[in-house]
């Protein structure tokens, strides 16, 4: 295609060939590009829910602390009494 475009303008079956060839060549990188990027976009959304779910889980394990620690201050007013 260089080597046209230097000498003339090219004509429409040699556009066309070259649109192919590129669509051939190129084709694949960009599928195995979209196919990468889903994959990391799963992994993305993954990672999401595990840290969701471990934010979740660490509320309720405070939530206990303050709970038992609660239970234990009161145990060891009782003791002082």
């Amino acid at each position: 295609m260089q080597a046209i475009l230097a000498e003339r303008e090219p004509v429409a079956d040699e556009l066309e060939r070259y649109r192919a060839a590129v669509e051939r060549y190129f084709g694949a990188f960009a599928r195995e590009a979209e196919q990468r990027l889903r994959d990391v976009d799963r992994r993305i959304a993954h990672v999401n829910q595990v840290q969701f779910n471990l934010q979740a889980e660490r509320g309720v394990a405070l939530r206990r602390v303050e709970v038992t620690q609660g239970v234990l201050s009161r145990a060891r007013e009782l003791e002082a009494t």
